[in-house]
């Protein structure tokens, strides 16, 4: 298949603020896996500094670059699937490299499945260089049609916090449900577990009444 995108942004002042060009190829293999290559060229009119790190910022201004985005996506079929991609190019003044594994999902039982995903991005700007990491991985444990408990807890380099989310979902009866969530965050700065920004708990209790 092939694929052209033009997105064309204006601001209220009549400038050209965004434009994006996108061409794209993909092939899909017999065995559902996918191949494709991104080709993208922007504009990006900024008009005041932009932060995009700490203490790295880019100058106002308007910028065009391109880069080049490569991807292989494993089938659903596969007990382990998700997509794999390589992303190389210019990033305003600087270069941008990028390697990700998202969308993934391992099926460890028939009830139990996990889905990780990992985004390496590294930039090198003349007013800096950084590289940003996310780590994130859900889970999802069916006890039965109407019982399970998921969990997400995600690593971010960029805002160095780590955060969590349990949530269990009882349909107790058609139609009325229970939930019961915990979610914190924590700021990894700090040594051990005494990073804890914030922590709460909540519970919901719904009715369903047929007349």
């Amino acid at each position: 298949t092939y694929l052209g995108e033009l997105e064309y942004i204006e601001n209220g002042a009549g400038q050209l603020e965004t434009r994006i060009q996108t061409a794209r190829i993909a092939a899909e293999r017999q065995n559902s896996d996918r191949i494709s290559v991104e080709a993208m060229s922007h504009y990006e009119l900024l008009l005041r500094p932009f932060s995009v790190a700490r203490n790295v910022s880019i100058p106002r201004g308007g910028y065009q670059f391109s880069d080049v985005v490569a991807t292989y996506q494993f089938g659903l079929q596969r007990r382990i699937s998700g997509a794999l991609a390589v992303q190389r190019g210019a990033f305003y003044e600087g270069t941008l490299t990028a390697v990700s594994f998202t969308a993934a999902r391992v099926s460890i039982r028939k009830q139990w499945s996990v889905e990780p995903s990992l985004s390496v991005n590294a930039v090198r700007l003349p007013a800096g260089d950084f590289t940003t990491t996310l780590v994130r991985a859900r889970s999802d444990y069916g006890f039965s049609p109407r019982m399970f408990v998921s969990a997400l807890i995600q690593y971010s380099s960029a805002d160095t916090l780590f955060s969590s989310n349990l949530r269990f979902r009882w349909e107790y009866l058609p139609g009325s449900e229970l939930f019961v969530v915990y979610t914190d965050e924590r700021d990894t700065t700090r040594p051990g577990l005494s990073g804890l920004r914030n922590r709460a708990v909540v519970v919901k209790v719904n009715r369903l009444f047929r007349l």
